[in-house]
C-alpha cells in the first residue's frame, strides 16, 4: 500500500466523453487530474498512472516526455495495433488494455447480423422500401453452420452466443489451435481454409490487425464462399480484400455482408461496397453499448487497487 503518499493518476478523456460515477469513490490517497487532448501540455509531470479513455491517443513517446514518472498506462480499447509496445517495454512502462469488456456486446451484434440474413430481414427492408410483399422461407437456426476466423476471446464469445441461440455446428480458426475453446465443434487450419470455407453458411471474421492478417481474407478465399452465405466482420477492415468482397457479393445476390469495420473508416463515397445491394455497414460500433463506460471504469479501478496492493494487473499487454 502507498500509505499517506499521493498517487497521481491522470485521465486523458475524449471530447464529449461520458463520465462514470465509479470515479467518485477513489481512495483518498489518489490525486486525480482530468484533461482533454488539447490540454495535454498541462499534464502533471509527476503522474504515475494514466487512463486513456479512447483510442485517439497513441503517441506514447510524447506522453512520456510530458510525464517521465509514468509507470502504468491503461487504455479503454482492446486492439493495440497503433501503439508502440516495444517502446513502452523499453521504457519500463506497463500497459494494460480493456480486452474482454466489449466481447459480449460484439457477440450479440454478430448474432443479430446472422439473423438478419438467415431470417431474410435485410431483404424485407429492401422490399418495404420498394413497396413489395414477397413471401420467403427463413432458415431454422439449427440448420445454420458457422466458421469463426480469429477464434480468440471475441470469436469464442460469438460461438457461445450462436450456440445459445440454437445454431448448428461452429468451427474455429486461429493461429494457436491448442488454445481453441471447447465450444467449437472443430478446428479449421490455415492449410484447409480455402477448401473448407465454402462448407459454412456463416463466416465471422474477428481477426486483429497485424502484418500476418493484412489482406488475409483475400479474393481466393472470398470466391470460395457459398453462393448463399453471410460474411460478418467485427475484426479489422484491413484483414479483408474489400474490392474482392464487393465483386463476390455482386455475383451472389442471396448472400449478405455485415461489416462493422472497414479500411478506411468511413469508406470513400465511390467505394464499390457502398453501391452493393447486399452489404450492411455499421460505424464500428458493435461493442459500443451505453453501459460500456462503467464497465471500462470498473476494470480500471480494479486494476488500480491491484496496482496499489502490488498484485498482478489484469490484461497486461506490456508487463513490468
Amino acid at each position: 500500500m502507498l500509505g499517506t503518499a499521493k498517487l497521481r493518476v491522470a485521465i486523458l478523456d475524449r471530447p464529449g466523453g461520458a463520465d462514470s460515477p465509479l470515479f467518485v469513490n477513489l481512495p483518498s490517497y489518489v490525486e486525480l487530474q482530468r484533461l482533454l487532448p488539447e490540454a495535454i501540455s498541462t499534464l502533471d509531470p509527476r503522474t504515475e498512472v494514466m487512463l486513456i479513455r479512447g483510442g485517439f491517443w497513441t503517441d506514447m513517446e510524447s506522453l512520456l516526455d510530458l510525464a517521465p514518472a509514468l509507470k502504468w498506462i491503461h487504455v479503454n480499447m482492446a486492439g493495440l495495433d497503433q501503439i508502440d509496445l516495444q517502446f513502452l517495454e523499453h521504457r519500463g512502462v506497463m500497459l494494460t488494455d480493456s480486452r474482454g469488456v466489449l466481447d459480449i456486446a460484439i457477440a450479440e451484434f454478430v448474432l443479430g447480423a446472422v439473423l438478419q440474413w438467415s431470417k431474410g430481414l435485410h431483404v424485407s427492408v429492401l422490399d418495404t422500401q420498394q413497396h413489395r410483399w414477397v413471401p420467403r422461407e427463413p432458415l431454422a437456426n439449427r440448420s445454420v453452420t458457422t466458421l469463426v476466423l480469429g477464434a480468440g476471446g471475441i470469436g469464442t464469445r460469438c460461438a457461445r452466443a450462436l450456440k445459445r441461440a440454437g445454431f448448428g455446428a461452429v468451427a474455429g480458426f486461429r493461429r494457436q489451435p491448442l488454445h481453441l475453446d471447447p465450444i467449437f465443434d472443430e478446428y479449421v487450419s490455415a492449410e484447409k481454409l480455402p477448401e473448407r470455407i465454402g462448407d459454412f453458411d456463416v463466416v465471422v471474421a474477428c481477426l486483429p490487425a497485424a502484418p500476418s492478417t493484412e489482406g488475409f481474407i483475400n479474393r481466393h478465399l472470398l470466391e470460395r464462399l457459398r453462393r448463399a452465405a453471410v460474411f460478418v466482420n467485427v475484426g479489422r477492415g484491413s484483414t479483408v480484400d474489400q474490392v474482392a468482397l464487393a465483386d463476390v457479393l455482386a455475383a451472389r445476390p442471396a448472400s449478405l455482408a455485415v461489416l462493422d469495420v472497414t479500411a478506411p473508416e468511413p469508406l470513400p463515397g465511390d467505394h464499390p461496397l457502398l453501391s452493393t445491394r447486399n452489404v450492411v455497414i455499421s460505424p464500428h460500433m458493435a461493442g459500443e453499448t451505453v453501459e460500456r463506460h462503467d464497465s471500462f471504469t470498473a476494470l480500471f479501478i480494479d486494476n488500480l487497487q491491484r496496482y496499489c496492493d502490488g498484485t498482478p494487473l489484469k490484461n497486461c499487454s506490456v508487463p513490468s
